[in-house]
C-alpha cells in the first residue's frame, strides 16, 4: 500500500480552471487499487468546500497544524494564545493584513477582509465577495481565545516591512513565504506556524498513527510551504509550475498543473 499526499493550490487546483479533472480521475483510480490519498494543505477544513467532490482518506491542514481523518480531527498542534497576541500586535503596528486560522474558521482583520474584497475582481474562481468569504471559511476578527489557532496568514505592503516584522517575530514561530503559488504577492506575505510544525511533520505523525512506513510515501507540491513535505516523503514530486526551491529538493519534476502533471507523475511511478 502506498500513501500519497497532495497540496491543493497549484497542485490539484489551478488558479485558472479549478480542480484538474485528470488529477481527480488519477486519485480515484489509485484509491481503487488500494492506495491511500490525503490532502496536505495550508487551508483549514472549512475552506475545502471548493473540492468537496474529491474523495480522500484524510487531510493534513493548516500546514501540518491539524490532522483530520475518519470524519473527525485527530490531532492539533496550536500556537499559544500569548504568542498569537504578540504576533497580532506587531502586525497591527505595521498595518498588516492577517488571518488567524483554527480547524474550522479563519478570523480576519479589517485589512485582510478589504484585501479579499478587492481580489474578487481578478480572481476567476469567485463571482462575489460573499462567495469568496464563505469559501475561505472567513469571519471578522474578534476574540480568538476560545479557538485553537493553528496557523496565521500575514501580509504587508512591501518586502521591507515583512523583513522588519521577521526581526521581532516570536522565536517559537516560522514563516513560509507564499511567493511559490502567489507570485503577485512576492515575499511580502506568508504563512506562520509553530517552528516544529509543517507539512512534513504532519505526514510523519500521520504515518506513525497508521503504523505505516515512510518508504511508501509520495508527496506532490509546488510552493514554499511544500518544501518539508517534498523532503519528508520518500518520493518528493514537484509540479512543473513549482517554485525553483521546491524543484531543487524534489526527486522528480512532473509537468505543469494545467498539462495534467499529477496524472503524468502517477503514471511514471506506476501508481495508476
Amino acid at each position: 500500500m502506498k500513501y500519497l499526499f497532495f497540496d491543493i493550490d497549484g497542485t490539484l487546483v489551478s488558479h485558472n480552471s479549478g480542480l484538474i479533472p485528470s488529477a481527480k480521475k488519477a486519485i480515484e483510480e489509485t484509491r481503487r487499487q488500494g492506495n491511500k490519498c490525503f490532502l496536505c494543505t495550508g487551508r483549514h477544513l472549512a475552506s475545502l468546500s471548493s473540492i468537496k467532490e474529491l474523495e480522500m482518506d484524510g487531510v493534513i491542514y493548516c500546514n501540518g497544524g491539524g490532522i483530520y481523518m475518519d470524519g473527525k480531527v485527530i490531532r492539533t498542534d496550536p500556537i499559544p494564545h500569548a504568542v498569537c497576541s504578540r504576533t497580532v500586535y506587531e502586525a497591527e503596528k505595521r498595518e498588516g493584513t492577517y488571518s488567524l486560522m483554527s480547524s474550522w474558521i479563519s478570523l480576519m482583520n479589517d485589512a485582510m477582509i478589504d484585501h479579499i474584497r478587492k481580489s474578487v475582481f481578478y480572481d476567476p474562481r469567485y463571482k462575489t465577495f460573499e462567495e469568496k468569504m464563505e469559501a475561505f471559511g472567513a469571519a471578522p476578527f474578534t476574540s480568538y481565545r476560545d479557538q485553537e489557532i493553528l496557523k496565521i496568514d500575514i501580509g504587508f505592503a512591501n518586502e521591507e516591512i515583512m523583513d522588519d516584522f521577521l526581526k521581532v517575530m516570536d522565536p517559537q514561530l516560522k514563516l513560509a513565504s507564499t511567493a511559490g503559488y502567489n507570485i503577485a504577492e512576492g515575499k511580502r506575505s506568508g504563512e506562520i506556524t509553530r517552528k516544529d510544525v509543517n507539512k512534513g511533520t504532519g505526514i510523519q505523525k500521520l504515518i506513525a498513527m497508521l503504523g505505516a512506513d515512510m518508504k511508501d510515501t509520495y508527496g506532490f507540491g509546488d510552493s514554499s510551504n511544500d518544501l518539508e513535505m517534498i523532503e519528508m516523503c520518500n518520493t518528493g514530486i514537484a509540479m512543473g509550475n513549482a517554485f525553483d526551491e521546491v524543484k531543487e529538493k524534489a526527486g522528480f519534476i512532473t509537468k505543469n498543473i494545467d498539462e495534467d502533471g499529477i496524472e503524468y507523475a502517477m503514471k511514471h511511478f506506476n501508481l495508476i
